[in-house]
């Protein structure tokens, strides 16, 4: 399979498995808002954010061990099915013993630090219809769940690096598929906080052992040779992966933090109305950036190789691909507004559209700086840390300052004004040099064709609203999501897909017909 195709598989993989999720989560969402109350529903998306421990205690070692694997698989050159030589089949086990005993200890550690930060935060919460103890004890559960989602995380490192990209993904989905639907029944049971998070910690447990035994059946070869656990291999990571997840930290603290400040400076009850909306954006932001994620691991390769031009048709692509997604998606959403929420979730759910309008400015840009990082980063650059953290002191103080005077609105317009003061004008600056990509060539190549594509969305998908043609809301949000897709559709043939890739998909069509 070639780099183009196990990209587009990859891509795919992810995009089927946030599909899933958004799926279920559309549909859990409004059983959430029936079935618990606006504290109790609040405290609970408080809680789901455990998922960032494993980000900060991870310490960068997922992406470096992912990033070495890769290397050594593609020590025989940039193609993908090139065959492990006994070089890099050692090099791998000893990579795989290394992380395994790291991963062990940082599953341990993610458990004891999350359970004792969160019971200190939780303490402080001022709730009426909840008891502080099963608060906690949803915590704990949720804590350990998380940690045995650090266990599984070094045969994730396994499959991506040796290129199997993708297939994380879709082992995962199966997982939160069916932890989602169990999780619907235990609402309509009439569970709570602590069945919620009993029902999350066992998908965390399957995950670990359906990832193995993927990993067993399909490279069988890596596990008969037990690896030895390299200190010169882990030294070597340690610069890496500590920026890394300096890197991570700071991006966590601007993107990851709002609903901790709502709580602290107003009520739980107006988390669920803000977190929906930026759900809606953010879950179209990963999808946005899925090609990006997993082509790092052959950007590297090609790198290494020293084919340029390669990483260049590749990260353009990608860049194409996912800023056309938010473009084409955020027109949609924006003129929508109110009547996409009140179809999802009711009346009454529905935020506003100058927080609407901050979260697609926000996750456009921050489409375009991980599309462009993902790749620069990919080739061992990682020199992001100082304004990831600085972009987080910049969010915290801001959050509060403006928190307290302009309320939600200064909350989200926080998050905005940190990334627009760091990461967003830096890593676009410093990914396009790594990269040797001239800012010329990329407003010329990608903004431009796609501030083109949001022009015309925004218009057709508000002229017939404008017109009062749709008798409901209904059809309303289903006509403005087609005509947004239609759209996106005509921009990825002309824009995202090679001249090679439209003659298969004409010659496909032709047959079809036949």
């Amino acid at each position: 399979m070639s780099v183009t195709k196990r990209i587009a598989f990859g891509a795919a993989a992810s995009w089927f498995s946030r599909g899933v999720a958004i799926v279920l989560s559309i549909v859990l969402m409004p059983v959430l808002f029936h079935h618990l109350g606006k504290e109790e529903l609040g405290v609970w998306m408080l809680l789901a954010q455990t998922s960032a421990m494993i980000f900060i205690l991870d310490l960068g070692l997922g992406a470096t061990l992912t990033r070495r694997i890769a290397m050594a698989k593609g020590k025989g050159g940039s193609d993908p099915e090139a065959p492990l030589n006994e070089e890099a089949h050692r090099e791998i086990a000893n990579l795989m013993e290394s992380g395994r005993r790291l991963y062990q200890g940082i599953a341990v550690s993610t458990f004891v630090v999350s359970s004792l930060s969160g019971f200190i935060y939780l303490q402080h919460l001022h709730l009426t219809t909840l008891s502080l103890p099963a608060v906690w004890t949803a915590w704990g559960i949720l804590c350990l769940g998380q940690s045995f989602g650090v266990w599984a995380q070094t045969w994730n490192c396994l499959l991506c690096g040796v290129g199997y990209v993708g297939w994380d993904a879709v082992l995962g989905s199966f997982i939160s598929t069916g932890t989602l639907l169990v999780q619907i029944a235990a609402l309509y049971l009439g569970g709570g906080l602590v069945t919620l998070a009993t029902i999350a910690a066992v998908g965390f447990f399957a995950q670990r052992f359906l990832l193995l035994g993927f990993a067993r059946s399909r490279r069988p070869e890596l596990f008969k040779i037990r690896g030895n656990f390299d200190g010169l291999v882990v030294r070597s990571m340690i610069s890496p992966s500590l920026r890394f997840w300096a890197t991570e930290v700071g991006l966590i603290l601007v993107l990851n933090t709002d609903q901790f400040f709502i709580a602290s400076l107003g009520s739980a009850a107006q988390i669920p109305a803000y977190r929906a909306a930026y759900l809606v954006l953010i879950n179209l932001n990963v999808m946005a950036v899925a090609a990006a994620s997993v082509s790092s691991v052959f950007v590297s390769h090609l790198w290494q190789a020293g084919q340029i031009i390669e990483v260049h048709r590749v990260v353009v692509r990608n860049l194409r691909l996912g800023l056309g997604i938010m473009a084409a998606s955020g027109a949609c959403v924006l003129v929508l507004g109110p009547r996409l929420f009140d179809v999802w979730l009711g009346a009454g759910n529905f935020i506003g559209r100058p927080i609407l309008g901050i979260f697609v400015a926000l996750l456009f840009l921050e489409t375009q700086s991980s599309g462009i990082t993902l790749g620069s980063r990919a080739t061992e650059d990682e020199v992001f840390a100082p304004w990831a953290l600085g972009a987080g002191a910049i969010k915290l103080t801001l959050a509060v300052l403006l928190g307290v005077r302009y309320g939600l609105m200064g909350i989200a317009l926080s998050t905005l004004l940190a990334q627009l003061a760091t990461n967003h004008w830096y890593m676009v600056y410093r990914g396009l040099n790594r990269l040797q990509i001239s800012f010329e060539s990329h407003l010329t190549n990608v903004l431009l064709p796609v501030a083109g594509l949001f022009v015309v969305v925004t218009i057709a998908v508000w002229l017939p609203i404008a017109g009062n043609l749709f008798a409901t809301d209904w059809q309303a949000v289903l006509a403005g999501g087609a005509i947004s897709g239609i759209l996106l559709a005509a921009f990825m043939w002309f824009f995202v897909l090679e001249s090679g890739h439209r003659q298969r998909f004409s010659a496909w069509s032709q047959l079809a017909r036949q």
